[in-house]
């Protein structure tokens, strides 16, 4: 049963993994953990900044909607 699970959550992370991939969002998790593992001194943004950022590098700062 415990090998079941297991595989059922692989699959779900890599599906999850690929949805991002599709959709173009970037992963704050995997963000977190480069800047963890090589930027020791960095202090990580919140979830909401990292996206607000991620969003303004594309779309620019001043983008307007509809």
């Amino acid at each position: 049963m415990g090998d079941l699970f297991n595989s059922i959550k692989k699959g779900a992370c890599i599906l999850r993994q690929i949805g991002k991939g599709v959709s173009h969002l970037p992963d704050y998790e995997a963000y977190v953990e480069h800047l963890k593992t090589h930027h020791p001194d960095v202090t990580p943004p919140s979830k909401k900044e990292f996206f607000k950022n991620h969003l303004n590098d594309k779309y620019g700062a001043s983008a307007t909607r509809c």
